[in-house]
């Protein structure tokens, strides 16, 4: 888990080839999923469009860099409309209102708390009362019912299901149990639809409703089951093809790496890994790799 600033600015490394491809210039939020769908890249070129990694595309973000397969997971926003749909909305969490849903205003948010292991989702909003406040309190997911552009909307007994600690987060985001928006896509300037409820007349008109009601709900219930099906099956695809890409990684990461050598010393909690000069080799690679210093042996090392 880590905040959206411990992601910005980190490194993108093609562990193809072992090249920077670029940085992380910001982050794309989807309001309706509470997810990072897309990182803005900056690739210290000029170029006429923007360019992005979808989430999708990215095989780990760590303490030192955000990792890829090639360079070809960075795309052109111009070819990505749901990108770019996301973008203009400009749904930023940070620094907006916190409005419960009742419509009292109580405070402001700070930062927010992404899980970088499970699809990138909000798992949690820093939380401020007022500028005096010393001590920031985290919202969780769960409490959160709409992403809004101005305000994010929360549930009326949010001051009770405050965090303290960070790490309480780690089980709040669930990909199968997303809270969708309960007022739309987004809350724009606090602009709300409100139903007038419907009013029979007559006890046929009560009859042919109440059957109305049934039909819908039966055919919604169709629905919800086909897309959840649909979820199901393109989440495997997803585990599969990055299952298959994993691999391809790991054997192309030790073609690349193996019989060069360290340009420093790269140590774990258990002592040296490697010195500097010394030749990298499998073992060297399994003992990187287990211990997290792999991007980092990648990064140090010379032909």
């Amino acid at each position: 888990m880590k905040k959206s600033q411990q992601i910005i600015g980190l490194p993108i490394i093609s562990i193809s080839d072992g090249n920077e491809v670029g940085k992380v210039k910001n982050i794309v939020l989807n309001a309706d999923k509470g997810t990072i769908d897309y990182f803005v890249v900056d690739s210290g070129i000029q170029v006429l469009s923007t360019r992005v990694i979808p989430t999708v595309n990215v095989l780990g973000i760590g303490e030192y860099a955000m990792t890829v397969l090639n360079p070809e997971a960075i795309n052109d926003i111009s070819k990505i409309p749901a990108a770019i749909d996301l973008l203009q909305k400009n749904i930023t969490v940070k620094g907006t209102k916190v409005l419960t849903k009742k419509g009292s205003l109580i405070g402001e948010t700070g930062d927010i708390f992404v899980d970088v292991e499970s699809g990138c989702g909000i798992v949690g909003i820093e939380y401020i009362a007022d500028i005096t406040q010393k001590r920031i309190r985290i919202i969780p997911r769960s409490s959160v019912i709409t992403f809004g552009k101005n305000l994010l909307v929360v549930e009326d007994n949010v001051q009770e299901k405050l965090i303290d600690d960070p790490s309480d987060l780690s089980d709040t985001f669930s990909p199968e149990n997303e809270k969708k928006n309960t007022y739309g896509d987004t809350v724009n300037d606090s602009e709300f639809t409100i139903v007038e409820p419907i009013h029979n007349t007559s006890e046929n008109n009560t009859s042919g409703f109440e059957q109305t009601v049934e039909v819908a709900a039966a055919n919604n219930i169709v629905e919800q089951e086909e897309q959840e099906e649909k979820e199901t099956e393109l989440k495997e695809n997803v585990v599969q093809e990055r299952s298959s890409a994993a691999e391809l990684f790991e054997e192309r990461q030790r073609q690349y790496l193996r019989g060069r050598k360290s340009t420093k010393i790269i140590s774990d909690s258990q002592g040296i890994i490697i010195r500097e000069g010394e030749t990298i080799t499998d073992q060297v690679i399994d003992r990187a790799k287990n211990s997290g210093k792999l991007v980092e042996l990648v990064m140090n090392n010379e032909a």
